[in-house]
Formats: structure tokens, C-alpha cells, sequence
């Protein structure tokens, strides 16, 4: 019984350090939910967010089909036509920020 429970406790330690992995690998930093994303980590590559959507321009039309970032929720599409680098990234409780899909930062 005594070898189950701590069985059991290594499990949770091991998921638990795992699921903060991903969470730190993915969003950066601690304080993303309430000050937006500075980074975002897509299909293995980390990008700079640029900031938030300018709505003047009108409302986000993706030029191709919006794709899912894993384990996240959160969906990014390609947006310009004139610049097909610029995506947006589709944020928690409908805020769109912007950034440049083309270049990638280095993990440190």
C-alpha cells in the first residue's frame, strides 16, 4: 500500500513538472493571462507578439484557413496580403494580437 501511495505521488510530481514545462515552453512567462502574450511558441518555433490587432484596418480576415497551436486552445491565421508574413493570433476572451511568422526567436 505504502509503495503504491508513492507510486502514485512520483506519477503527479512528473506530471506536474511536465505540464508546467509545457505551459513555460508555450507562453513564456507567469503573467501572459492578464498582460497578453509577448511570446508565442508555434509548431516548435518561438515568435515575438508584435501587440494588438489594430481595429481601425477593419476585422481580422484570414487568408487561408485558421490553424489550432497545440495544447493551447488558440488558433493563428496569415492575414495580409501585402505582407504574408504578418499572422494573427486569435487570444483568450476574443482579443486578436498580431506577430511575424517569418521570424522566429532563438530559445535561449
Amino acid at each position: 500500500m505504502a509503495n503504491m501511495a508513492r507510486g502514485l505521488l512520483a506519477t503527479l510530481f512528473v506530471l506536474a513538472t511536465f505540464v508546467f514545462g509545457c505551459y513555460w515552453y508555450v507562453f513564456g512567462r507567469p503573467d501572459w493571462l492578464w498582460n497578453g502574450p509577448k511570446t508565442i511558441a508555434v509548431s516548435g518555433q518561438r515568435f515575438a507578439v508584435a501587440g494588438l490587432y489594430d481595429q481601425s484596418r477593419g476585422p481580422v480576415q484570414c487568408l487561408a484557413e485558421r490553424r489550432s497551436i497545440l495544447l493551447t486552445g488558440l488558433e493563428f491565421c496569415v492575414i495580409d496580403e501585402a505582407e504574408p508574413t504578418t499572422a494573427a493570433l486569435f487570444w483568450y476572451l476574443g482579443e486578436v494580437y498580431t506577430f511575424n511568422i517569418q521570424d522566429p526567436l532563438g530559445f535561449p
